[in-house]
Protein backbone atom coordinates (compact mmCIF):
# COMPACT_ATOMS: atom_id res chain seq x y z
CA UNK A 1 0.00 0.00 0.00
CA UNK A 2 1.26 3.51 -0.80
CA UNK A 3 1.04 6.59 1.32
CA UNK A 4 0.20 10.26 1.11
CA UNK A 5 2.38 12.78 2.86
CA UNK A 6 0.96 16.22 3.68
CA UNK A 7 3.40 18.80 5.01
CA UNK A 8 2.47 22.35 5.90
CA UNK A 9 5.34 24.80 6.40
CA UNK A 10 3.77 27.50 8.55
CA UNK A 11 6.70 29.90 8.22
CA UNK A 12 6.73 29.69 4.43
CA UNK A 13 2.93 29.14 4.15
CA UNK A 14 3.51 26.16 1.84
CA UNK A 15 1.30 23.08 1.60
CA UNK A 16 3.15 20.18 0.01
CA UNK A 17 1.18 17.02 -0.78
CA UNK A 18 3.08 13.95 -1.96
CA UNK A 19 0.93 11.21 -3.59
CA UNK A 20 3.60 8.59 -4.14
CA UNK A 21 0.99 5.85 -4.03
CA UNK A 22 2.71 3.84 -6.71
CA UNK A 23 6.29 4.75 -5.89
CA UNK A 24 6.22 6.86 -9.06
CA UNK A 25 8.74 9.69 -9.10
CA UNK A 26 7.79 13.12 -10.45
CA UNK A 27 8.43 13.22 -14.17
CA UNK A 28 6.60 16.29 -15.37
CA UNK A 29 6.02 19.50 -13.42
CA UNK A 30 3.16 21.71 -14.53
CA UNK A 31 2.82 25.21 -13.13
CA UNK A 32 -0.96 25.57 -13.04
CA UNK A 33 -0.78 28.99 -11.40
CA UNK A 34 2.17 31.03 -10.09
CA UNK A 35 1.51 29.48 -6.65
CA UNK A 36 0.27 26.01 -7.68
CA UNK A 37 2.49 23.32 -9.20
CA UNK A 38 1.44 19.76 -10.01
CA UNK A 39 3.88 16.94 -10.75
CA UNK A 40 2.60 13.91 -12.64
CA UNK A 41 3.92 10.77 -14.24
CA UNK A 42 5.09 11.10 -17.84
CA UNK A 43 1.64 10.38 -19.29
CA UNK A 44 -0.12 12.90 -16.99
CA UNK A 45 -2.37 10.11 -15.70
CA UNK A 46 -1.10 9.87 -12.12
CA UNK A 47 -0.63 12.77 -9.72
CA UNK A 48 2.65 12.50 -7.87
CA UNK A 49 2.90 15.78 -5.97
CA UNK A 50 1.02 19.07 -5.50
CA UNK A 51 2.66 22.16 -4.02
CA UNK A 52 0.68 25.24 -2.99
CA UNK A 53 2.66 28.39 -2.17
CA UNK A 54 1.05 31.15 -0.07
CA UNK A 55 -1.50 28.52 0.87
CA UNK A 56 -3.51 30.61 3.34
CA UNK A 57 -3.92 33.33 0.69
CA UNK A 58 -4.99 30.74 -1.90
CA UNK A 59 -7.70 29.52 0.50
CA UNK A 60 -9.12 33.05 0.62
CA UNK A 61 -9.37 33.35 -3.17
CA UNK A 62 -12.86 32.64 -4.55
CA UNK A 63 -11.24 31.23 -7.70
CA UNK A 64 -7.96 30.69 -9.48
CA UNK A 65 -7.46 30.52 -13.23
CA UNK A 66 -5.10 27.77 -14.30
CA UNK A 67 -4.40 29.58 -17.57
CA UNK A 68 -1.09 27.85 -18.15
CA UNK A 69 -3.09 24.72 -19.07
CA UNK A 70 -4.05 26.53 -22.28
CA UNK A 71 -0.41 26.30 -23.36
CA UNK A 72 -0.39 22.49 -23.15
CA UNK A 73 -1.32 20.23 -26.07
CA UNK A 74 -5.07 19.45 -25.98
CA UNK A 75 -4.51 15.78 -25.04
CA UNK A 76 -2.43 16.82 -22.02
CA UNK A 77 -5.06 19.42 -21.08
CA UNK A 78 -7.66 16.66 -21.05
CA UNK A 79 -5.50 14.35 -18.93
CA UNK A 80 -4.60 17.07 -16.42
CA UNK A 81 -8.24 18.19 -16.07
CA UNK A 82 -9.20 14.55 -15.41
CA UNK A 83 -6.59 14.42 -12.65
CA UNK A 84 -7.72 17.71 -11.11
CA UNK A 85 -11.39 16.71 -11.02
CA UNK A 86 -11.11 13.29 -9.37
CA UNK A 87 -9.61 11.75 -6.23
CA UNK A 88 -7.20 12.47 -4.71
CA UNK A 89 -6.78 16.00 -6.12
CA UNK A 90 -10.44 16.93 -5.76
CA UNK A 91 -9.86 16.70 -1.99
CA UNK A 92 -7.70 19.82 -2.38
CA UNK A 93 -9.19 21.63 -5.38
CA UNK A 94 -12.76 22.29 -6.45
CA UNK A 95 -13.44 22.68 -10.16
CA UNK A 96 -15.59 25.75 -10.77
CA UNK A 97 -15.45 25.76 -14.58
CA UNK A 98 -13.63 22.97 -16.39
CA UNK A 99 -13.61 24.66 -19.81
CA UNK A 100 -12.28 27.97 -18.42
CA UNK A 101 -9.75 26.15 -16.17
CA UNK A 102 -11.14 27.82 -13.04
CA UNK A 103 -10.59 26.16 -9.67
CA UNK A 104 -10.75 26.93 -5.98
CA UNK A 105 -8.26 25.74 -3.38
CA UNK A 106 -9.96 24.08 -0.42
CA UNK A 107 -8.70 22.76 2.90
CA UNK A 108 -7.60 19.15 2.54
CA UNK A 109 -10.28 16.56 3.17
CA UNK A 110 -7.90 14.40 5.15
CA UNK A 111 -10.25 11.46 5.62
CA UNK A 112 -10.86 11.20 1.88
CA UNK A 113 -7.13 11.54 1.14
CA UNK A 114 -6.32 8.84 3.69
CA UNK A 115 -8.93 6.51 2.18
CA UNK A 116 -7.52 6.89 -1.35
CA UNK A 117 -4.61 4.41 -0.87
CA UNK A 118 -7.08 1.83 0.42
CA UNK A 119 -9.39 2.33 -2.58
CA UNK A 120 -6.47 1.97 -4.97
CA UNK A 121 -5.18 -1.20 -3.34
CA UNK A 122 -8.70 -2.69 -3.24
CA UNK A 123 -9.17 -2.06 -6.96
CA UNK A 124 -5.74 -3.41 -7.90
Amino acid sequence: MGSIRIVYDMEGDILDVDFRLTGEKPQKGIELHPNVTLWTDVSHRTPVRLMLLSYSQLLEQPELSFDTLKQLPSQWQTEVIKLLTREPLKCLLTCLDEKAFRFQVIEPKVKELAAEPMRRSASA
